[in-house]
């Protein structure tokens, strides 16, 4: 245990020496082919988005039943997550005490430039919003809400993570998005990595997002080591305010950065 924890100080992410469950990993698996705007997944289905084997699929859906994370519907013969999982994110909000202490910063920032903010935080190959305002002058960008996930590979925050990740940390994502983008990796690594180091050299990553917003990021490091990173996007059509550039935007969204990790206390590794 001393061990695991002197390694996880030293390199600023999780590490234990003794082995983790595999079950418990495949079960989580399971849970994640949900998360991509799934609302019921019959076994094949699932069997098709973990590659899994059938047999495991059956077992720990089976298991996942009986625990009270997942329901499953006769008629549809289909699984589905159960109200637990909405539990869990409201806990998260709950757990993370900081988000609260820089909503404020946020907000007043996509008021004064008139657009969309968030702060998202990395997950395997996504990106999630954890916290986002809508201010762009096009309406069709609120619908955006908390919880969104967006591919991390080709979002602005995503490679601003990226971008200020370590190269082991950065090779460690690569096989998770690998596994992700499957056939399409090679071409998604070669623009990925253009926009990595186009975001060193900037301060700020810029990238298209599936909803066609324009975006820019920049990182920044939470309380405890946690990564984030925070965003601005507005819709290419309707443009920014008159006043303001996607440079000055760029300079703009890293300083507000550095603002919410002052407001955190500092970087903290």
């Amino acid at each position: 245990m001393h061990e695991s924890r002197r390694l996880s100080r030293e390199t600023g992410s999780f590490v234990r020496v003794t082995p983790g469950s595999q079950s418990l990993a495949r079960g989580i698996q399971v849970l994640r082919a949900f998360l991509e705007a799934a609302p019921s997944l019959s076994n094949s289905e699932l069997v098709v988005r973990t590659h899994l084997p059938k047999a495991t699929v059956s077992r720990l859906c089976r298991s996942l039943v009986d625990a009270g994370m997942l329901e499953f519907d006769p008629d549809e013969e289909a699984y589905r997550l159960a109200p637990s999982s909405l539990s869990l994110g409201r806990a998260f909000q709950f757990s993370r005490s900081e988000l609260g202490t820089v909503n404020g910063v946020l907000k007043t920032f996509a008021r004064e430039h008139q657009v969309n903010v968030g702060l998202s935080a990395p997950d395997h190959g996504h990106m999630v919003y954890v916290t986002t305002f809508r201010e762009s002058r096009g309406a069709q960008t609120r619908t955006v809400a908390s919880g969104l996930r967006l591919p991390m590979a080709t979002c602005s925050p995503g490679i601003a993570y990226l971008a200020s990740a370590n190269p082991k940390r950065r090779a460690t994502v690569y096989g998770v998005l690998e596994t992700y983008h499957d056939r399409d990796w090679p071409a998604v690594r070669s623009t990925l990595e253009q926009n990595i180091a186009d975001a060193i050299a900037r301060g700020y990553s810029q990238a298209t997002s599936v909803f066609g917003n324009a975006g820019l990021g920049a990182s920044v490091k939470g309380r405890g080591g946690a990564a984030y990173a925070v965003s601005a996007s507005y819709l290419p059509s309707v443009g920014l305010p008159p006043d303001l550039t996607v440079e000055k935007l760029g300079e703009a969204i890293v300083a507000l950065a550095h603002e919410l990790e002052k407001a955190w206390g500092g970087p903290q590794i």
